[in-house]
């Protein structure tokens, strides 16, 4: 890497993130090439009351972010031949209901389940996001609902109940809870020593707190106590996701073949053979992204006073995070944005070509 080039893009980035204050809430993002090239940053407070800044090894909380881990820990269990991603959901969590059955572990890793997310039952139900919910006390929203939003495999409906329900999958066929699970198969063997799914607050380890503007433009704690796991639940800061993506390269944790599988768009089409209504390019807890005329993979997070993204392009080798406690803060435009400088700046120039079948090579 030629250092006026290196330079020139850390100069374009910090400019990116001048404008935030110091001395409110605000995020921190980095920028990795598997060659060790690196541009991070950080700008805000994680803690208003104590004065504290946020750093590149601040931990937040990833909201959505998380569904990636949920998905790789089924596909482990799946390697460990402890499950079939074509069993029926009901084969884990019989308590569901007859009307589940023809819904698969697939049909919920790619939102095609037509099931009503949990959230929305909580709603109803007068439960806030700053009110303690337990998982227990939505699967029994989800029992008593019985209803289907949408025929099985018809439908794209993003819904937090089948990430929510894989991770009691996760608990069923591996006799551990997700939490358990992930450190051991995925976080301890990638060294990612500050990354959990939390399943009870407060946390025991250090989390920057969350953040939401007041009608008077004073910022409050803004923070979900709910305990459920999957869906999102993962803390974690920028300089541990960044051995995360590196993984989608190396396999290190679950091999070349299996990492290959996170990119597995769902089915097209529904099981009559229609196409599926409003179908997305959704794989394995993350999206098949188009812009830049790259291929890459990606995610986003919104939870109460957390936004999240996270982006990996395999052909580039390069990994982007942003994170934030702001909840208003959009993680998702800034990560695109500093994709645009990274990418710009790199030598030789990035995405000379684009063939489907250098999507992992």
């Amino acid at each position: 890497m030629n250092l006026t080039h290196y330079q020139t893009t850390q100069a374009e980035l910090d400019q990116l993130f001048n404008k935030f204050s110091t001395n409110e809430p605000g995020c921190a993002y980095i920028v990795n090439f598997d060659d060790g090239v690196t541009y991070k940053g950080a700008v805000g407070l994680d803690s208003i009351k104590d004065k504290r800044s946020i750093t590149t090894k601040t931990i937040f909380n990833l909201a959505s972010v998380s569904k990636q881990f949920t998905a790789f820990a089924i596909l482990l269990l799946e390697q460990d031949g402890k499950l079939n991603l074509d069993d029926s959901i009901l084969k884990y969590v019989p308590t569901l209901g007859a009307y589940a059955e023809p819904v698969t572990l697939r049909h919920l890793i790619h939102h095609t389940g037509g099931l009503v997310d949990y959230m929305e039952l909580a709603e109803q139900a007068n439960y806030k996001d700053t009110d303690k919910l337990t998982p227990e006390q939505s699967l029994e929203h989800l029992e008593n609902h019985q209803m289907a939003t949408s025929p099985v495999g018809t439908k794209f409906e993003y819904s937090n109940t089948g990430y929510f329900l894989l991770s009691l999958v996760v608990e069923k066929a591996s006799g551990k809870n997700l939490r358990e699970f992930s450190r051991e198969r995925i976080f301890e063997p990638l060294h990612m020593n500050d990354t959990a799914f939390v399943d009870r607050y407060p946390t025991n380890f250090p989390v920057a707190r969350g953040y939401l503007k007041n009608e008077q433009g004073a910022y409050e704690i803004y923070e979900s106590p709910w305990e459920h796991m999957g869906d999102g639940a993962v803390h974690s800061n920028v300089e541990d996701l960044v051995k995360w993506g590196q993984n989608f390269t190396s396999g290190t944790v679950g091999g070349k073949d299996l990492v290959k599988r996170i990119a597995e768009v769902g089915p097209k089409t529904s099981p009559d053979g229609q196409m599926i209504i409003d179908d997305e390019d959704y794989a394995f807890g993350v999206s098949l992204g188009k812009d830049f005329d790259c291929q890459y993979l990606e995610h986003s997070g919104s939870w109460a006073g957390y936004s999240s993204h996270f982006m990996r392009f395999p052909e580039e080798r390069m990994t982007i995070v942003v994170l934030s406690n702001d909840a208003d803060f959009d993680a998702e435009e800034y990560a695109k944005r500093i994709a645009e400088i990274a990418l710009g700046k790199r030598e030789p120039h990035l995405c000379s070509h684009n063939r489907k079948d250098d999507f992992y090579e």
